[in-house]
């Protein structure tokens, strides 16, 4: 993995700090979230100055399956590039789609700072124009819960159709049955409700999502839609053979947790020993993907043959 030997300062300058700002302030999705309960500029600038470096651990964690190196990469909602221009960094060739014009725009100039480049394109990710298989990654972070059900079904088919067989799907997205709802409203429990219920109690307490989401025309939803692990699990055994390589949050198994946790140099002290033991414990009978947020590594089998089914 390419150290991060850049001077950040050198690419988050004060003019680009003024870029991202406008985008927040003006841009089509987020001119309306300033009073969100979860939006202060200063903590989104310090979120994007850290985001590369955040989705390089990424990268180096799905390296476990597939190193990056010469891979063709798919980033579904790229939205500032963060990882993508992770991926290029890497060594992939990436290309990175999504609905917000302007970000995309933003994510190319971001990956020119970076010194990589990046396929761009404005695209809705659940009907690409990309040919089967392309790709031997596609990723998809943070985009499945920005639509409905009927439409999350249409793009795990898009993520399906676009990578090869044998390749790897990564897949990041809130748990419905997770306790806390840590994406729209810091709530406990409330996302569990019936929507039209819960889209009613958020807005009571001034916890509903004033974004306009770019895949309703830049219009406001309200609340996002989550998926269950086994809703998605049952979607995925419609699309064909795969396996799911990632026990807990996008890692193999605990010793893969633990190896990534030492690297990035969080590994010590006597509450990360206890952590792992009661993880090699619960993880032979507990499946941690069912109440955590889905952070899954899937890799594609082999479509079977007439011949082989018969």
């Amino acid at each position: 993995m390419p150290p991060m030997s850049l001077d950040l300062e050198a690419i988050y300058t004060p003019d680009w700090k003024q870029r991202i700002a406008d985008y927040f302030s003006q841009g089509s999705q987020f001119s309306g979230a300033s009073g969100y309960w979860a939006f202060q500029f200063e903590r989104q600038w310090i979120k994007h100055r850290a985001a590369v470096p955040k989705e390089t651990r990424l990268v180096e964690a799905l390296g476990h399956w597939m190193p990056p190196v010469g891979q063709r990469v798919l980033v579904m909602g790229s939205w500032l590039g963060a990882e993508a221009i992770a991926f290029a960094r890497c060594g992939s060739e990436v290309t990175a789609i999504d609905l917000d014009g302007e970000a995309v725009r933003l994510s190319a100039e971001l990956a020119d700072r970076w010194g990589v480049a990046l396929k761009t394109d404005v695209m809705d990710a659940s009907a690409t124009t990309f040919t089967d298989e392309q790709f031997d990654l596609v990723s998809c972070s943070q985009v499945l819960e920005h639509l409905p059900p009927q439409r999350q079904d249409v793009l795990l088919a898009e993520m399906w159709r676009l990578c090869r067989p044998g390749g790897i799907i990564w897949l990041d997205t809130p748990n419905q049955f997770s306790p806390r709802d840590q994406h729209d409203t810091g709530l406990y429990f409330v996302h569990w409700l019936p929507r039209p219920l819960k889209t009613r109690l958020a807005r009571w307490l001034g916890r509903d999502v004033p974004t306009n989401e770019p895949g309703f025309g830049f219009k406001q939803v309200g609340l996002h839609w989550y998926i269950s692990y086994l809703r998605l699990m049952r979607i995925l055994r419609t699309l064909g053979p795969h396996e799911v390589l990632s026990r807990y949050r996008g890692y193999a198994d605990v010793n893969h947790y633990a190896a990534q946790r030492r690297r990035e140099g969080r590994g010590n002290g006597n509450l990360f020993f206890l952590k792992l033991a009661a993880m090699r414990t619960l993880m032979p009978i507990w499946n941690f993907n069912w109440l955590n947020d889905i952070r899954l590594v899937i890799r594609k089998g082999q479509p079977i043959s007439r011949t082989d089914a018969g």
